[in-house]
């Protein structure tokens, strides 16, 4: 023993510390916690560090541990000057050159041995398989083999001690610092800790700097050392160190010392460039959050609700627009409709086709001098009772031309429809709706019965396919359809040449536009118009009506997207709070993590993950809901909704984006924790 004293003498101290100093500035008051400190430790020595309650030598262990930095003088660890080292560069120390034996175990609670026990590789980027291999063979040889997957609350306070032990020695540090090791054990316990601390100083000449206010403790050391008022006190070498004796069958490190051999540390070369990777993050927050599922659920509730919202608003949106569309569909497809323009009276205008304006002769000049134009059929409309035998119906009566049927894209469901020659003839034929035919002769086929429109009998020769409900939210099968001549022969006293509308059809979408101003043009020079003077009519083209329901179902949808966006927003601040909280509650374990080697953009990385996962949970999720939501919706109202998966990867962007922004302060909080002031958090 003598002789490996003697060459880690020659080859120069693993510990140089020259006159370290430490001063504690609150508020005007300043403590000097260390008043100069020289200590040098050479490989492989057992070093006790002793003295009461603020005497200093947790500073100077907090230094030696390169987690606090001298205000004066020079630490050299392995011939590394880590005094100039910052908080980054510091923390890849403590990884690759330390192991941390602490008082209170400082192990993470629902996490197994061997999770606790791989944690400082995870910090050295070490592979997953390496991890396991090596953690498992560091509690074999601390005899917690068995043990590996058992978390702290289902190991006694010496095997918790023994995990901790393991954890240090997993990376095969230089030096193991162990900071008050026996304080929460019992007698027997403490021997049996002593004793390994021993067998490995002895056996693996692993150099050891304990920390104890217990004399009987420190005599276990080859070399004790009393510090009093932040000075070395005295320095001195035991000949004979207190030989810990471990209860009966509590040694099994003894006998897994030939088959347990822990790898060798990674060189600081290779290590350097190691460090938490982005993967290895996303496991560590994803098992943080397994957990504490109730809290990480009730943290997504808020994003789910935001981005429900969002998704079942834009369905809905979505849907009244198709279902516009659709609805404007069954009027006809590229269809202009001229009406007269209403009476001005006293200088107001009424509304839209109370004047009447257009003639029989305007729907059939347009016919013919507007090439653009497919399909012209002119009508007049009015409500009529209609009697079948006992039953009767108030519906809509609508006089117009064969070409009706054309420009309406209307076929019959059962019969035929009439022709201009019944027009020219004046029959009493007439095409009735499904609503009317269900009215008056339920699902019987009514063709060749005879009705009474108003005071005129009428032989019913066809039943116009269904159609559904207009854009406009009329029945369009509430209604009887009949040639002209016969409704203004029977139904109506109207001059025989006015119409109340005149339906075009147009050649094709691309000249639909081209076919409008065409017929304005055309009815201005038939009317007299004078140029600057107002039309007495107007040509409505219908898919300029959905583009404006378009917009104004645009507009609500972008009103009630507001709205839920601030659901969302509510929903990112609770993200925030509740990351905040955990960082308050979790601070013990920050400190843990820094200790033995994570940097502050780990703990950063970690918790921003956190952050952004529980986002895209509630975003995934919300995303779900808002889709059933919508569904129940439209089932229960019959309301037509519709899903754009722009807006489902929009929404998905959207929540993580929110756990980046609001996860963001409460992660850069925990990456900038002191570990000395984490680790005393209760």
């Amino acid at each position: 023993m003598a002789a490996t004293e003697e060459a880690a003498a020659a080859e120069g101290p693993v510990l140089s510390l020259q006159g370290i100093e430490k001063q504690y500035d609150s508020g005007e008051v300043s403590v000097l916690a260390l008043g100069g400190v020289s200590l040098d430790v050479p490989r492989g020595q057992f070093v006790a560090i002793i003295g009461a309650s603020g005497s200093g030598k947790s500073t100077l262990m907090n230094i030696i541990g390169c987690l606090d930095r001298p205000t004066a003088g020079s630490y050299l660890l392995a011939g590394h000057d880590v005094s100039v080292l910052d908080a980054d560069q510091r923390a890849m120390v403590r990884s690759e050159l330390i192991g941390f034996i602490f008082q209170g175990f400082n192990l993470l609670p629902r996490t197994s041995a061997m999770e606790n026990v791989e944690m400082p590789l995870v910090y050295l980027g070490i592979s997953s398989e390496e991890r396991h291999e090596r953690a498992m063979r560091s509690l074999q040889l601390v005899g917690l083999g068995d043990r590996l997957a058992n978390t702290p609350s289902q190991l006694s306070g010496g095997q918790q001690q023994r995990v901790a032990i393991a954890r240090a020695l997993v990376t095969e540090p230089e030096v193991l610092l162990a900071d008050e090791p026996t304080g929460n054990l019992d007698s027997r316990t403490t021997d049996e800790v002593l004793a390994m601390l021993q067998w490995l100083n002895r056996e693996r000449a692993l150099t050891i700097v304990m920390v104890t206010h217990e004399s009987d403790v420190a005599r276990c050391a080859s070399r004790i050392v009393t510090v009093k008022d932040g000075l070395i006190l005295s320095d001195e070498l035991v000949a004979e160190p207190r030989r810990a004796q471990a209860p009966a069958g509590a040694e099994p490190w003894r006998v897994d010392a030939s088959g347990a051999e822990i790898t060798a540390r990674v060189p600081v070369e290779s290590a350097a460039g190691g460090g938490l990777n982005w993967l290895m993050a996303f496991r560590l927050a994803l098992r943080s959050l397994v957990r504490a599922r109730l809290r990480a659920s009730l943290t997504a509730l808020g994003i789910l609700i935001g981005i429900a919202a969002v998704v079942t608003t834009n369905a809905l949106g979505v849907g009244a627009q198709e279902k516009m569309q659709a609805q404007m569909t069954t009027l006809g497809v590229n269809l202009l409709v001229v009406m007269p323009a209403g009476m001005r009276t006293g200088g107001v205008r009424s509304a839209q086709g109370t004047a009447v304006s257009l003639t029989d002769e305007d729907a059939e000049a347009i016919a013919r001098e507007v090439p653009t134009v497919a399909t012209v059929a002119a009508t007049v409309a009015s409500g009529a009772q209609v009697v079948a035998g006992e039953r009767n119906v108030s519906t809509r009566v609508t006089g117009t031309t064969a070409g009706f049927f054309t420009v309406r894209s209307w076929s019959a469901s059962l019969g035929a429809l009439w022709t201009d020659e019944e027009v020219r003839s004046r029959a009493p034929a007439c095409a009735i709706g499904e609503t009317v035919r269900q009215g008056l002769f339920g699902g019987t086929d009514p063709i060749g019965s005879e009705i009474r429109v108003g005071q005129m009998p009428c032989t019913v020769v066809a039943v116009l396919a269904r159609k559904g409900q207009s854009g406009f939210g009329q029945d369009n099968d509430d209604t009887v359809v009949m040639p002209i001549s016969s409704f203004r022969a029977g139904i109506t006293r109207m001059p025989n040449n006015q119409v109340n509308s005149i339906m075009v059809t147009a050649r094709g979408p691309d000249v639909l536009r081209r076919a409008q101003d065409s017929i304005t043009l055309l009815l201005r020079q038939r009317h007299r118009i004078r140029p600057g003077a107002e039309d007495n009519f107007g040509v409505s083209n219908l898919s300029d009506l959905t583009s404006a329901f378009n917009e104004q179902t645009a507009i609500v949808s972008a009103l009630l997207m507001v709205v839920a966006s601030i659901s969302l927003l509510v929903g990112g601040i609770g993200v925030m709070n509740i990351m905040l909280v955990s960082v308050t509650e979790r601070t013990r374990e920050i400190g843990i993590r820094l200790a033995i080697g994570a940097r502050g953009r780990d703990i950063l990385a970690q918790f921003l993950i956190e952050a952004t996962t529980l986002a895209v949970i509630g975003g995934v999720a919300g995303i779900g809901v808002g889709i059933v939501a919508s569904l129940l919706v439209g089932r229960l109202t019959e309301f037509s909704v519709g899903f754009r998966p722009d807006i489902a990867a929009l929404s998905m962007a959207v929540s993580g984006g929110i756990g980046v922004i609001f996860g963001f302060f409460p992660a850069r909080s925990a990456a900038r924790l002191d570990p000395i002031v984490a680790l005393r958090r209760e």
